[in-house]
């Protein structure tokens, strides 16, 4: 697909879902705050799981980075954006969290308030910012990762990575429903997060043109191979979560289940576990399937319409009145259709995937 398609259609695709977002702003401020909530929390994955992967490969090395780096550019590029999209979710906190009027005997007021989420919510931006910035102009080139003097940064980015992505995920989602708890739930967030990065990276490169050469197409296998290995670890969470609390059988964790059970998103269930785990998990594990380009592009696009509807079965019934689905549909194009334009933009002027003749900057990294 050439590059100009791409931006128009990631220009058409913005402008209406923002007509759909604007008519639905206007119309229920609380619904759209819910759809919004949705496709920021979705979107939002890109970058973060572009950071997580430059500053892993800065501890582990990885020929295939070669390959991917220059796609991991241009997820990094739109942190920015992604990260601030959720200050129109956040405006009126009270028309999303119930925790705003606090209900009698609700322990944890020190943490669920409106001054403490907002000076979270800017503490996250502040720091996954700067991590794109180090994960982006680091001195690092083709698949070196940086220099093993600076290798600590990287490892020390990577706890900070994990701990505000793990509070972002309780105060956004699961604050939701105050009384309810799970342990597990930031690392099925932060699976949510990585496949949707990592589909993404790799549909980009499968569409964009697979590496002709066969050290290229190992390194799409690789890839390949990483992102298998996160839905099958986002599969075992999610089970885990469902598990413990159907074992435990606690009043104030059951209805969390039951809500989505009986509820309209209930097919949300089946598509996302059908699309995000059943259909990666038998296609890649087959090793022939890692270096088709249509087969792995199919399997990446199937992923993120699973992230998709995951996303909404977390957020969506935590709503007190029904959202129209258009508009669920609008949001997630309107701010979807712009990172995608940024991202596409960011790619026109990389280098795309080096030649694998070319040259790399070396390092003495152990």
């Amino acid at each position: 697909m050439k590059p100009m398609w791409v931006r128009i259609g990631a220009v058409a695709v913005c402008a209406i879902g923002v007509t759909g977002c604007i008519v639905g702003a206007l119309s229920d401020w609380a619904a759209f705050a819910h759809a919004w909530l949705c496709s920021y929390v979705l979107w939002l994955g890109i970058p973060l799981a572009g950071v997580t992967l430059v500053l892993v490969h800065d501890l582990s090395g990885g020929d295939w980075m070669e390959t991917a780096r220059p796609v991991l550019a241009a997820a990094i590029m739109t942190m920015p954006l992604a990260s601030l999209a959720g200050i129109p979710a956040f405006i009126d906190l009270t028309s999303l969290y119930g925790w705003t009027h606090p209900p009698p005997g609700l322990p944890n007021t020190f943490y669920l308030n409106p001054q403490a989420f907002r000076v979270r919510y800017g503490t996250y931006v502040v720091l996954w910012n700067l991590l794109a910035a180090y994960a982006l102009w680091g001195p690092r080139e083709g698949k070196e990762p940086v220099p093993s003097g600076l290798s600590w940064i990287s490892a020390v980015g990577l706890i900070v990575l994990a701990l505000s992505a793990s509070f972002a995920a309780i105060d956004w989602v699961l604050s939701l429903e105050p009384r309810f708890w799970s342990s597990i739930f930031p690392y099925t967030q932060a699976a949510n997060w990585f496949n949707t990065g990592m589909a993404t990276v790799v549909l980009t490169v499968a569409a964009s043109g697979w590496p002709a050469e066969e050290r290229r197409r190992a390194h799409m296998s690789d890839l390949a191979r990483i992102l298998l290995a996160t839905t099958i670890f986002w599969a075992y969470v999610e089970f885990m979560q469902f598990l413990i609390i159907w074992e435990e059988n606690l009043r104030t964790e059951i209805p969390w289940y039951l809500k989505r059970l009986d509820s309209a998103w209930r097919p949300a269930i089946y598509v996302s576990a059908g699309f995000g785990f059943v259909v990666p998990f038998f296609v890649l594990l087959w090793a022939p399937s890692k270096y088709n380009r249509g087969v792995v592009g199919i399997v990446c696009a199937l992923i993120l319409i699973s992230r998709v509807a995951n996303t909404w079965l977390l957020i969506m019934p935590e709503s007190t009145s029904p959202t129209p689905f258009w508009l669920d549909v609008a949001a997630v194009l309107a701010l979807g259709g712009a990172i995608m334009l940024l991202f596409a933009l960011e790619l026109r002027y990389s280098r795309g995937l080096a030649p694998a003749s070319r040259p790399i900057w070396t390092t003495d990294h152990g």
